[in-house]
Parts: structure tokens; C-alpha cells; sequence
């Protein structure tokens, strides 16, 4: 995490060529630096929300490509503005095709260009894509860079002015004024007139949070919750952060309680919006759920190197492994775990696409038509693969085995995600079809057969009028009663 306060535009244009010369001696030889792309982004205005973004590329073209969708989030074409190319100190035109994509004639090495960074209309994208206001904003180099030719990621160093009295804050490496990345899609930064930043050391990993404003609880407190995550994960994986990790903590726009949130982890970063007007007691009780989540995600699947749309474990398995995480730590209580199966349940039983889509098939269009089906079949199948083989291992999670093993013997290397997923989950006695049943074919989730073991019932609710509720039966016997303390129930 690196961390700077800039004293105003003028302060810092006239540090641009001591940082220009500064990075001549770093690269040395020409080939180096051929290789490397250099941008420099500017904020011009706060309202209305205005970048300047000047880019040297290492090569000459005469196409440029900006991200247009991400994350459901589309129109990011549109907001490319003023683009213009020239080589040599000679203007040259450039065409736009389509929203994000233009084209020359003549092929060009140096281009500026305007980005409109309002914010989005929907604030639960806040997350997912670059945005500022006159209080502070999220930049992120994914949709402000132009794309790599070839999808292929090229090494970057950039450099940021920020209005006077703001201050900058990045999960990127940095020296003097200037940062480097050779994957500028995982570049993040967080701006405003009051970001700071506070680390600790966790093992090999540093973990450091970087928010702004006030907040109800302190940042010990937030960087505690997230380290006791981290050592959970580290311990459940078998796999220690092989690099810093960073946490993003941002105001939920509005006077929102910490029920409103938005959330995504990229790269090393878990960038959070949560709504921070409620007492110090909850909303860290919600910042624990929210992370719980997420901070997984530095492990599954950033820490990975799996081929493919795996969506329905990354993101369902670890809803489900981050809600057992909440049980465990005291977040939430059996009860709140049994009304969240209950409801992620009955939103699956109302989606049109588990009658159609595979999970591997959802996973594919997560971003369009399918996003809730990959959340909630994902997670009631975690659920189900859990109850069916934890009565066997003595209380052992099959699922944490799961994990353990996908580090142990993919986490450094490279495979096809689903076969190697679906592979570890029917390596058990017994468990041979259930990739096939739960993963590969399309079909409604039935919990009932799994939850008899346990004592548990399903109480079916009328649709439109009830919910379902998912509860103990009034009798348990013995083994049901420790089966259900191997689940987390503790009466």
C-alpha cells in the first residue's frame, strides 16, 4: 500500500521531470523501456467530475480499445471523451466506431483524453467502477486505461495529481511520485481530502487499511476484524498471502445504516462501500459479515491460477464458507445461519433459470442474465455437499478439505477450473455423481433429503404471502443432537 499527500496541481507538474529522469535511470536500457506503457491521470474538475489522462505507449498503433461493460455495469465506452493521437509531435485523427473503440489511419505512440467520472446512477456499482465527488472518489486503471492488444497485460507506471489538500492512496507499488504495475487492471485508488492509512503485520502478509471521513468504530477496529479473517483463511486454506493485503473502506453514499453496502475484491484490494450511520456495535458486526466474504476472495480465486468461469464455487461455495465463517466467530447465530439458508432457498426456488441452466452454464453469464442463480445454487450446493459428508468425517468440514487440498495441489500451478473443482468434490466415498448432479446438469436444489440427519425441517412457505423457515424438529434424538454441534448449534 503506498500513500502520498499532494500539495496542489502546481506543486506537483513541477515534479514531473525530476520523476521523468528519475525513471530513465530506473529502466536504463531502451528495450526496457519500450515495454513499458506510461500514464498520467490528472482530476481537471470535481463538478463536473473530470480526468485528463495523458498515455505514452510502448508501441505504435492505430486502434484503441476501452472497457465498455464490467461487472453489469454498461455505457463505460461512453464516457471516453476528447480523445486525441499524434506521433512525433504530429497530430493525427482518430475515429470513434463504437462506444470505447477508435481507429487512425496512421498509427500513433502518445494520446489525452477527457473521462467523464461521475457517479453511477445506482450506487451499489460504486464499487465495481471509478467514480468522484467533491467529498472523494475510487479510480480504478480497469476502466480508465485503454486495453492491451491481445489481452495481454503490460507492465504500466503511472503518476496522479489530486486537487490541492487531497491526498492519495493505492494498492499499487510505488517510488517517489510514480507507480508501476504489471497488471494495471488490478489498479486501485482511493482519493480524497481526509484518506488515511493504518498497517499492521500479519505473518508474511501486511494488512493495511486505507479509508476516509469519520466512522462510528476506529480503524483498529476494522484492521482487527480483518486480521482475525485473514489467520481463519490462512489457517482453513493451509495457504499464506503471498502478497500485502488492503482494505478499502468507503462511506455508503447517502444517510445510510450498514444494512446499504457494496463490495468488490480486485487484485489485492477489497474495496467496501458500507453505510456507517448506525452504532459502533453494528455496523462492525456487518463489516465482519461483508468481509468475511470478501477477504476470502484474496484467496479464492486471486491467490489461483484456474482457467475458466468457475463463478458458482468462488462465489457461492464461499458464501456458504463465509457464512460458517460468521457462525464460528460469533458474527451471526445458528438461528441467523438457518434463516439465511432458508431465504437464499426460497429465492432460488422463484429464479426461471434453475430449470435451464447448469451452475457451469450460469457461470458464463453471471453478468447477464444469471448472476442470482450462480450466487444461490452455488451456495445451497456448498450447503447440501456439507451436510451430506460431514456426519462421516467426525466433525470435520469436508468442505474446509476441499480447500486445503485445491491449494495444495493447484494453488501455484495452472488447470481447467471446473474439472479440477468438480474432480476434489467427488474424490469421497459415495460422492462420485455429484458434480454431475449438482454442478453439471440443470435442475432445482430439493434440501429436504440432506437436513434429516440433522433434525432439521423444511416448513414450506405459500408463495407471495410466507416465507420458508428452516428449524429443528421438536424431538432430536442423540446422533441428530451431535450432528447439529458439528453444524454450530450450540443448545
Amino acid at each position: 500500500m503506498w500513500f502520498f499527500r499532494s500539495k496542489g496541481y502546481a506543486s506537483v507538474q513541477c515534479l514531473l521531470p525530476l520523476v521523468a529522469c528519475a525513471c530513465l535511470v530506473l529502466t536504463c536500457a531502451g528495450e526496457a523501456r519500450a515495454q513499458t506503457r506510461r500514464a498520467q491521470l490528472r482530476i481537471v474538475s470535481l463538478a463536473p467530475a473530470r480526468l485528463r489522462i495523458d498515455v505514452e505507449l510502448p508501441a505504435a498503433t492505430n486502434v484503441l480499445s476501452f472497457r465498455n461493460t464490467y461487472g453489469g455495469v454498461l455505457g463505460l465506452g461512453d464516457r471516453i471523451e476528447r480523445v486525441e493521437a499524434s506521433r512525433d509531435a504530429r497530430n493525427i485523427q482518430v475515429r470513434k466506431l463504437a462506444p470505447g473503440e477508435y481507429q487512425s489511419e496512421t498509427e500513433f505512440t502518445r494520446l489525452s483524453y477527457d473521462v467523464n467520472v461521475t457517479e453511477p446512477a445506482q450506487p451499489a456499482q460504486m464499487s465495481h467502477v471509478s467514480w468522484l465527488n467533491k467529498e472523494h472518489g475510487l479510480l480504478m486503471l480497469a476502466d480508465l486505461l485503454p486495453r492491451p492488444r491481445d489481452s495481454v497485460n503490460i507492465a504500466t507506471t503511472i503518476t496522479l495529481e489530486v486537487p490541492a489538500g487531497w491526498t492519495a492512496a493505492s494498492n499499487l507499488a510505488r517510488k517517489d511520485d510514480e507507480y508501476s504495475t504489471a497488471d494495471p487492471d488490478k489498479g486501485v485508488y482511493l482519493v480524497g481530502p481526509s484518506v488515511r492509512a493504518k498497517s499492521r503485520r500479519i505473518g508474511p502478509t501486511d494488512l493495511s487499511l486505507i479509508t476516509s471521513d469519520e466512522w462510528p468504530l476506529s480503524d483498529s477496529d476494522a484492521l482487527k476484524i480483518a486480521e482475525k479473517l485473514i489467520k481463519e483463511y490462512s489457517n482453513l486454506t493451509g495457504h499464506a498471502l503471498k502478497q500485502n493485503a488492503i482494505l478499502m473502506l468507503i462511506p455508503f453514499p447517502g444517510e445510510a445504516g450498514p444494512e446499504r453496502w457494496s463490495a468488490e475484491t480486485r487484485g489485492n484490494a477489497v474495496v467496501l462501500l458500507l453505510g456507517r450511520k448506525a452504532s459502533r456495535k453494528r455496523v462492525l458486526t456487518k463489516l465482519g459479515i461483508v468481509l468475511s466474504h470478501e477477504i476470502f476472495h484474496l484467496w479464492v480465486p486471486n491467490a489461483l491460477r484456474l482457467a475458466g468461469d468457475y463463478d458458482w464455487f468462488f462465489e457461492g461455495f464461499t458464501l456458504y464458507q463465509a457464512l460458517r465463517t460468521d457462525l464460528r466467530l460469533g458474527l451471526i447465530s445458528f438461528t441467523t445461519y438457518l434463516e439465511t439458508i432458508a431465504r437464499v432457498y426460497d429465492s432460488h426456488l422463484s429464479s426461471g433459470d434453475g430449470d435451464r441452466l447448469s451452475l457451469i452454464a450460469a457461470s458464463a453469464r453471471r453478468w447477464t442474465t444469471s448472476s442470482s442463480h450462480v450466487y444461490d445454487k452455488g451456495m445451497l450446493v456448498a450447503f447440501v455437499y456439507d451436510l451430506m459428508l460431514r456426519n462421516a468425517a467426525d466433525c470435520q468440514s469436508p468442505l474446509d478439505d476441499v480447500y486445503r487440498q485445491l491449494f495444495r495441489r493447484h494453488g501455484t500451478g495452472h488447470g481447467t477450473a471446473n474439472e479440477t473443482i468438480i474432480k476434489l468434490l467427488t474424490e469421497p466415498t459415495g460422492m462420485e455423481s455429484f458434480g454431475h448432479d449438482y454442478v453439471e446438469r440443470p435442475g432445482r436444489i430439493d434440501l429436504e433429503p440432506a437436513l434429516a440427519a440433522y433434525g432439521l425441517q423444511l416448513h414450506r412457505g405459500v408463495p407471495g404471502r410466507s416465507t420458508t423457515r428452516l428449524g429443528l424438529a421438536s424431538a432430536l434424538n442423540k446422533t441428530q443432537r451431535k450432528a447439529l454441534r458439528c453444524l454450530g448449534y450450540r443448545g
